[in-house]
């Protein structure tokens, strides 16, 4: 009988210590993008992607459909070569991109400022 409770504490104490963990992550990358530079590069948009965020389980969907929230990243190809970057958007940055335009894209560590087309 002691054995059960005593693996109920175990998962609890993984559960905590991996979402403690995320915690420190999410915290330690925004500190990181917060110092990095100011980084600009003359690049072409080569991806658009848009994806509904699922936070309901599959008996609460059929109940009520999802809701609207959305999931936003671009895919960025420097001119010059290069490895393609992707950054996560807010919808009205998405919705102002084309597949295939270049222009100058901002951006500090992993977190996406702006994209200025070209004239």
């Amino acid at each position: 009988m002691s054995k059960m409770p005593l693996f109920f504490v175990v998962v609890v104490a993984i559960i905590f210590i991996a979402a403690s963990f995320r915690f420190v992550q999410q915290r330690r990358e925004k500190a990181d993008n917060d110092a990095a530079p100011l980084m600009q590069k003359r690049v072409v948009v080569t991806n658009k992607r848009e994806k509904p965020l699922n936070d309901r389980r599959s008996r609460q969907q059929q109940v009520t459909p999802a809701g609207t929230t959305m999931r936003y990243e671009a895919s960025f190809k420097p001119e010059t070569g290069g490895l393609e970057m992707t950054f996560r958007l807010e919808a009205q940055q998405y919705h102002q991109l084309t597949v295939g335009e270049k222009g100058t894209l901002s951006y500090k560590g992993t977190r996406f400022e702006g994209f200025e087309p070209e004239q």
